[in-house]
């Protein structure tokens, strides 16, 4: 779709300046081929432009997404962040918990909790084994979870993937996934470029816009990539469990919109170390081709104990 402000600078404001610039110099006799040339066949170069617009030919935009391509568009803070601290996080959790990361085996959830949003969405990141881990070698977000919204033909968007409100998930409710008082937040960044198929950060910070609730002295939840300007709590507010609290977005670190939910033992995003939690009073089934939009294996993704369970990706979950 044509970016209009981009085209008019482009193609059309040049035009017009010529054109003035053209009459004037001429006026004055003064004058070089170029503005000439500009200035007596400015009316066609003016509807060549209207074409090229309309047909959506922009250099702007082109010279933008190259831009982007080839440096990522990562902020100098966010790549420290990304390098910096996520290699200092992979040692301080071991350290502080005598080198026994929590696991499922040996960690038994204080609180109970439920998925952070409303409506079906899918997991396409995430697990609490090595094989379906979100990133198993960064003790922080061992057993994160993405989420999305997909359709039934296993796409997360509907027709232009450079748009944010194309996808599902954008602007829909986040909710608090169990009681707890709100100790860190932000809320200022942008919602990063997208593509639909590289991750790019337009942040400081490359969870973007988050909050994080403490449940109780060891169990916080971290919520990541949200709308700019939606969080509806502030720091010291106590929320409780399915509270609405924010919108879904496309801040920080991010491929598409999408929800990144971690539950951790402390406040810190990167220095603590992640916990294995199980969802209560949840629905979850394998999600109609989801091959589509995920090509990775993900069998053994559901564990069912009571009222209890354990996911992984590949599975549409909702909350019971």
């Amino acid at each position: 779709m044509p970016n209009w402000p981009m085209s008019i600078i482009i193609f059309i404001a040049p035009l017009f300046i010529a054109r003035f610039l053209g009459i004037v110099l001429r006026r004055y006799k003064i004058g070089t081929s170029t503005i000439a040339f500009l200035s007596k066949w400015w009316l066609p170069l003016f509807m060549f432009g209207m074409v090229a617009t309309i047909m959506g030919i922009t250099y702007l935009g082109w010279l933008q997404n190259a831009v982007y391509v080839f440096a990522m568009k990562m902020s100098v803070v966010a790549l420290l962040q990304a390098f910096t601290w996520q290699m200092i996080g992979m040692v301080v959790p071991h350290f502080q918990h005598k080198f026994k990361l929590p696991s499922k085996e040996n960690y038994v959830l204080k609180g109970d909790y439920i998925l952070p949003f409303k409506g079906k969405w899918t997991v396409v990141n995430g697990g609490l084994t090595k094989k379906l881990s979100h990133s198993w070698s960064i003790p922080a977000q061992r057993y994160a979870y993405d989420f999305v919204i997909v359709d039934d033909e296993g796409k997360s968007a509907s027709e232009d993937w450079r748009s944010f409100s194309s996808y599902y998930c954008y602007d829909q409710d986040i909710i608090a996934p169990a009681d707890g008082e709100v100790v860190a937040l932000y809320d200022k960044y942008k919602d990063t470029f997208v593509d639909g198929v590289l991750a790019y950060c337009d942040s400081g910070n490359i969870a973007g816009n988050y909050i994080v609730i403490k449940h109780n002295d060891s169990e916080y939840s971290a919520i990541a990539h949200l709308v700019p300007h939606s969080i509806k709590v502030k720091k010291g507010d106590f929320v409780k469990q399915g509270q609405v609290i924010a919108k879904c977005g496309n801040s920080g670190n991010s491929s598409e919109p999408h929800i990144h939910y971690q539950l951790q033992s402390g406040k810190s995003f990167f220095l603590s170390a992640g916990l294995p939690i199980v969802f209560s009073d949840i629905k979850a089934a394998q999600k109609e081709n989801y091959s589509v939009l995920d090509a990775r294996p993900c069998e053994d993704n559901l564990h069912v104990d009571g009222n209890k369970s354990s996911i992984a990706r590949g599975l549409e979950v909702e909350n019971g």
